[in-house]
């Protein structure tokens, strides 16, 4: 699972971009996405208990000996994890630093290692399900999957395994079969990063248009990596625009992480960049790299200077293609069900899709 706010919240102008400012919508849902999320969390639970009955049937397997050793996730566990991550590369944001490390205590993730392969596993607070994900390694699915079973009778609750299935955004699941269960909360979203670095296209007309206004109004503008000598500024900074938007449990939660990171910054295999505007940051933005893939895990920005959130965007793409030619995508990664951050990812025409298959354990 990743960070729920790194876009800027959808709000289009028609007219001009000059009087948009907008805040992140972090507040509760509407009736219709309650709805929707309850019937995605009934229909997990429905899918669980039937592949249940149906594993107890047929399993030949679950009679195996050995264990799995689960330990908590925490930071001195980022060396171990970067060594698979890099070793087992993976477009899915629930197989990178960020993703794990700055999730660790809202999932409870934990790891395990077994003949050279990595287990992760945690628990979802929202939908109370214990949850698996593919292992990295070299043994043999069957073999890791029996193990996987056997931790999962030990959990005190429904046990899901979670897989990737990617697609191209405008790909149909008219393949999709009935014993196949999304969950769309947990949904990725990749963008070609060759159209990040000045939002090119016509589908892109409306970003560049901000993109346009920010160059035009702030001319001087400056970018900065992000280091030990400016962590405190961005500490500052993250601190102010929580209190500029609405509070809710993740957005909380995410705020917190990321000053956590900050304080801690050269630990993580992370790259970014800050924005200023007379000296003052007012946007950055970093993530990590992990094969051809760039996972942006946080993104902020003060809505006070339209265009902010496309010029980081912009400026990031550019300094990402720059240090890591072979990167072809930009992972910005989930919407956790939020409807505004799910129009806003989508406003930005993904080029990839990474679904989370769910099977019952």
């Amino acid at each position: 699972m990743e960070s729920t706010w790194n876009f800027s919240p959808y709000k289009e102008s028609t007219s001009g971009v000059s009087g948009d400012k907008t805040y992140i919508n972090s507040s509760p849902l509407s009736d219709i996405a309650i709805s929707r999320q309850f019937y995605i969390l009934d229909t997990i639970r429905n899918y669980v208990k039937s592949n249940r009955m149906m594993d107890e049937a047929t399993s030949s397997l679950d009679n195996i000996s050995d264990r799995l050793c689960f330990s908590k996730v925490a930071n001195p566990s980022i060396p171990i994890l970067m060594e698979y991550f890099k070793k087992h590369p993976s477009r899915s944001c629930d197989y990178s630093i960020g993703g794990i490390l700055m999730w660790a205590e809202y999932f409870n993730y934990e790891m395990a290692i077994y003949d050279s392969t990595l287990f992760l596993k945690g628990y979802d607070p929202e939908s109370g399900l214990f949850i698996y994900y593919a292992p990295l390694g070299k043994l043999e699915h069957e073999i890791a999957l029996s193990l996987i079973r056997e931790d999962a009778l030990g959990n005190n609750g429904e046990s899901i395994l979670i897989s990737d299935r990617e697609c191209f955004a405008d790909e149909s699941d008219s393949g999709s079969t009935d014993d196949t269960c999304f969950c769309d909360k947990w949904m990725e979203y990749l963008y070609d990063i060759e159209r990040f670095l000045h939002f090119s296209g016509k589908k892109m007309e409306k970003k560049r248009n901000h993109l346009n206004f920010f160059l035009k109004h702030f001319p001087d503008s400056e970018t900065e990596v992000i280091s030990s000598k400016n962590t405190c500024e961005l500490i500052d900074f993250t601190r102010n625009f929580e209190k500029t938007h609405e509070n809710s449990p993740l957005f909380d939660y995410e705020g917190e992480q990321t000053i956590k990171v900050l304080e801690d910054y050269g630990r993580y295999p992370f790259d970014g960049l800050l924005l200023r505007v007379d000296g003052k940051i007012i946007a950055y933005s970093f993530g990590e790299k992990i094969g051809d893939t760039f996972f942006v895990h946080v993104e902020k920005a003060d809505t006070d200077y339209p265009g902010a959130y496309q010029a980081i965007a912009s400026e990031l793409a550019k300094h990402v293609k720059q240090m890591y030619p072979d990167v072809c995508f930009l992972n910005r990664e989930e919407d956790m069900g939020y409807e505004s951050l799910r129009k806003s990812k989508e406003s930005y025409h993904p080029s990839l899709l990474l679904k989370k298959t769910l099977s019952g354990l």
